[in-house]
Parts: structure tokens; sequence; C-alpha cells
């Protein structure tokens, strides 16, 4: 039980890095931007709720050559359902490491189904991510 929930804990990290990677790339393309740069703002999470506060809940970012495909909203849904999910096991689980492992896939399941209905639905559905 424990190797499996490692295993998937594990592939849901290396799943976010290649997420990052994508985000950041189409983020910096569309914005005429470092891609490098992009990455490594995503890649905090302090970076990551910024850029998620100030792109969606404000709506407050320099416009886009082109407007966030649907590849590009899973990805930014992904990265923000690991981020919430190890919040969320931070505050609910003990502080154990094992137990926060075990939690953190159904976690990050709930977390997906949450930031998802934000991404596509929520802030972003009808004025949000498109530009000018």
């Amino acid at each position: 039980m424990m190797s499996a929930a490692l295993a998937l804990t594990v592939a849901i990290y290396i799943g976010n890095l290649i997420a990052l990677g994508y985000w950041a790339r189409a983020e910096a393309s569309a914005r005429n931007g470092s891609v490098l740069g992009t990455f490594l703002l995503l890649f905090t999470g302090f970076g990551l709720v910024y850029y998620v506060w100030v792109r969606y809940v404000r709506n407050d970012w320099e416009p886009r050559s082109e407007p966030a495909d649907r590849r590009e909203r899973v990805v930014t849904a992904y990265s923000l359902a690991v981020l919430l999910a190890f919040v969320a096991g931070a505050l609910v689980t003990p502080p154990d490491p094992m137990t926060q492992v075990l939690a953190l896939p159904p976690l990050f399941v709930v977390s997906f189904v949450v930031s998802y209905l934000f991404v596509t639905r929520g802030a972003v559905g009808g004025s949000g991510g498109t530009a000018v």
C-alpha cells in the first residue's frame, strides 16, 4: 500500500514538472517572454499562487498574442491541483510524512477537479485568459 502511494506521489510530482515546463513554454511564447523566467516563477509555490491570482482572479495581466488552448488550461489546473493537494495535506493530515504521502493521491484527485473547474469555468470561463 505504501509503495503504491509513494509511486503515485512521485508520478504526480514528475507530471507536475512536465506540466510546468509545457505551461511555461506556452505562456512565454504567448507573451514574448523568457521560458526560463516563467518556469522559475511557476515552479515556486509563491510564484504559482501569484500568477494564478493576477491572471485568473484579478484578470490584470499583460495581453497574450494568442488565447490559452485547452491543453494549457489542463496543465494549469494540474499544477494548481498539486499545490492545493500539498497545502491541504499539510493542513489535514498529521505531521507524519508517511501519512502525507498516503493522503496526497486522493487529495490530488479532489484538488484537480476543483482547480479544473476554477480554470475552465470559474474566473477564466467567460472573460479571463484571452487577449487582444
